[in-house]
């Protein structure tokens, strides 16, 4: 993975967080940090009038190097983007005309309970992005002087287009970290009468015969290949609960409607780990 992480915040402790992985994953790349802060354009057109037309330069920026200083240790090199705009617009813009390997942003969660909606920054990135997000969620960073780390790397698999770009995601990452990779794919629970028992639970284990089947053929074989029965989106986040692990699933199409997938946006919405989401290619 080559050219800068770069990391969108908007001053809360969501995008601080955000803006400790993202120097933690350039650190571990070797690559630039680029920090991105848009202005919302109503505001900044009402502080241009009020400060002048160096506004932005003049009031915000101080405040933008003091967040970055505050949140990350001296030593790396970063830039700042800053302006008037839509945010989600902003960062991807940023992120492509860098060549940027990664995105990192918080997810705005509202806990494990009740997070029930991503901010519309993340979830507008996570459908149109074309570079892999990295979605921060409140428990990846409990406290702010805990160490980062990432021990293990969990991919979801479903053998589809969107998995393949995670796997290849994965093997990358497993050798920048030196760490083991578990490649994970759930089959389902069949909901049915409970006369039909005997059949489903046929049903299901020649489902995972046959998962483990096409598991061998499409992970690395240094992966740890696990099929597991139940919920794909539960039991991915299980797998990396308490395992300092990142976790790795792909999106879908560039079509609004086919990302981030119900399987990967519940695995976004319901992870403490942080979640590395990969597009396409």
């Amino acid at each position: 993975m080559t050219g800068p992480v770069v990391c969108g915040v908007d001053f809360s402790d969501d995008s601080r967080r955000a803006l400790r992985w993202a120097a933690f994953m350039a650190r571990h790349l070797a690559q630039p940090l680029v920090v991105v802060h848009a202005v919302e354009p109503l505001l900044a057109a009402a502080a241009q009038v009020h400060y002048g037309a160096d506004a932005l330069p003049a009031t915000v920026q101080p405040e933008l190097d003091a967040f970055i200083a505050d949140a990350i240790d001296a030593g790396l090199a970063v830039r700042t983007t800053l302006t008037a705009g839509e945010p989600a617009s902003t960062i991807n813009g940023t992120a492509l005309a860098k060549g940027a390997s990664v995105i990192v942003v918080g997810t705005q969660g509202l806990g494990q309970a009740g997070r029930l909606w991503f901010g519309s920054t993340t979830m507008r990135l996570l459908r149109e992005s074309t570079i892999p997000v990295l979605a921060i969620p409140p428990g990846a960073a409990a406290r702010s002087e805990a160490p980062l780390r990432i021990s293990s790397i969990v991919v979801g698999t479903d053998f589809g287009a969107a998995s393949r770009a995670a796997i290849d995601a994965g093997t990358k990452l497993g050798r920048l970290f030196g760490v083991p990779v578990t490649g994970l794919h759930a089959v389902p629970a069949i909901a049915a009468p409970a006369r039909w028992n005997e059949f489903v639970a046929g049903a299901v284990d020649r489902a995972v015969d046959d998962a483990r089947a096409r598991m061998a053929a499409t992970v690395p074989a240094l992966w740890t290949s696990e099929v597991r029965s139940g919920d794909p989106a539960r039991v991915l986040v299980d797998a990396a609960s308490g395992n300092d692990a990142l976790i790795v699933v792909g999106l879908g199409g560039l079509a609004a409607g086919q990302r981030p997938g119900t399987t990967a946006y519940r695995v976004l919405c319901d992870a403490d780990a942080p979640v590395l989401a990969v597009p396409p290619g």
